[in-house]
């Protein structure tokens, strides 16, 4: 893993590697098993190549898949969750913390928070975009001081570029479960499951894996990843310094 880890930088590796890894992993394991079992490495040495290649070739896809999902996420919620956050009408926080940092951001030039709930019109909005990329560029300038705003933006990128990959991971384990299942025809279903050989080993550890992962991986998960990140870059309010 910290040989994989050293081609790319901390961020892109929990963001964009990780989750083609975890999309990957059913496929190399899958193979690697075939291969004890049947001791014939080269015939499923196909599967991990596949696997090997589909890791490498598609980090950055993921993080495409993932951007654009984003904009659909961001567009279902009525803005970025950093923007509702500091909305009057949003109990991310409560009424007495979000003016006292409405104040504190009104301090850097241009910007302009309301501080009554009667005071937001719909060009408040950009003020709380403007407002969150100060917090966003303060955060990301100082990473080592700001440790939790960024293991939540690593945290929020991963299952967001791993959503972003769902569709495509699991034609993948459904062509993988069909070529298993024409392979191994006729396959007995009660068998496989109440009574199974090694060979049904591999067949049975997709079919599970593709059923978690279409059950884990959703979009409940990515929005609250969403909202805690943006919590936590909202409360550098307590921190960053309002002169430069």
């Amino acid at each position: 893993m910290d040989k994989i880890k050293n081609f790319f930088d901390d961020f892109t590796f929990h963001a964009r590697v990780m989750p083609i890894m975890v999309v990957s992993l059913p496929i190399a394991l899958m193979a690697i098993s075939k291969g004890v079992l049947q001791g014939d490495w080269p015939k499923n040495a196909g599967l991990i190549l596949l696997s090997l290649v589909f890791f490498t070739m598609t980090s950055k896809i993921a993080r495409n898949l993932g951007k654009s999902y984003e904009k659909k996420m961001y567009q279902q919620l009525g803005g970025m969750p950093s923007t509702i956050a500091l909305r009057f009408s949003d109990d991310t926080f409560d009424e007495i913390t979000k003016k006292r940092y409405h104040k504190k951001l009104n301090l850097f030039e241009g910007i302009a928070l309301p501080l009554n709930v009667s005071d937001e019109t719909t060009d408040t909005d950009q003020q709380y975009i403007s407002a969150s990329n100060i917090l966003r560029n303060y955060a990301n300038s100082n990473r080592d001081k700001e440790q939790r705003v960024y293991q939540e933006l690593k945290e929020y990128n991963f299952w967001r570029n791993l959503y972003g990959t769902k569709s495509i991971a699991l034609v993948a384990y459904l062509l993988i479960i069909i070529r298993e299942i024409i392979l191994q025809s006729p396959i007995d279903i009660e068998t496989v499951f109440l009574h199974p050989d090694p060979e049904c080993g591999g067949l049975i550890f997709m079919v599970l894996w593709a059923v978690a992962f279409m059950w884990l991986v959703n979009k409940k998960t990515v929005t609250q990843k969403a909202f805690d990140y943006a919590k936590s870059l909202i409360e550098v309010c307590e921190r960053i310094p309002t002169e430069a």
